[in-house]
């Protein structure tokens, strides 16, 4: 009995994901997650109490789908601590072209989500979290003096390349945003970044 209960969940928790993706979490309303999911109206309140239980919950499932697919992609791009920062990009790449890219579903969620003290809008900051956690490591592993401020100059790359792919389309950002991780990475490993060169 409780992985029926678990499947209706998980089916539920894709539906909304791709529906809140697609056409913008404001936009959905519960009736058609109800409908497009093929469960009872009970049934889904049974798993979530309210709308905002239900976003914070897809919120939660995407970015757990999401990181998984976005890091393991990325640790399959390069031996070295600094293929793979670069290859994160390569990544995005794909990403930005495939015909389902909608921008980033966390950047859209917190945009639609206004109320920075709304349990979403907390949980779509989690995979910019994780991120910039896994560009610090890897900036430690190359040996990197600055990692912490390497990360956080890296996501900002990487942030803006999302946000010009979703308003332009297409791979350029990912293209331009390579490029100045590749500047970035160099003046780092010379130390002209500390230097403010």
């Amino acid at each position: 009995m409780p992985a029926k209960s678990s499947n209706t969940r998980e089916k539920i928790l894709s539906t909304a994901s791709e529906l809140f993706y697609r056409k913008g979490i404001r936009n959905v309303g519960v009736d058609e997650v109800i409908a497009a999911s093929g469960v009872a109206k009970m049934t889904l309140y049974k798993h979530f109490p309210s709308k905002d239980q239900l976003i914070l919950e897809t919120v939660q499932y995407r970015d757990e789908l999401w990181c998984r697919w976005f890091f393991g992609t990325v640790e399959q791009r390069g031996s070295s601590a600094k293929e793979r920062l670069i290859g994160m990009f390569d990544v995005l790449e794909e990403w930005f072209v495939s015909p389902e890219f909608r921008g980033c579903p966390f950047i859209n969620a917190v945009a639609e989500l206004a109320d920075s003290g709304h349990p979403a809008h907390r949980a779509a900051l989690g995979p910019r979290h994780a991120i910039r956690t896994y560009v610090q490591k890897l900036a430690e592993e190359a040996g990197l003096p600055n990692s912490e401020e390497f990360s956080q100059q890296f996501v900002i790359l990487f942030g803006g390349a999302i946000v010009m792919a979703s308003m332009e389309g297409g791979p350029a950002a990912a293209q331009y945003a390579r490029q100045a991780a590749s500047v970035l990475l160099s003046a780092e490993q010379t130390g002209d970044l500390a230097k403010g060169v």
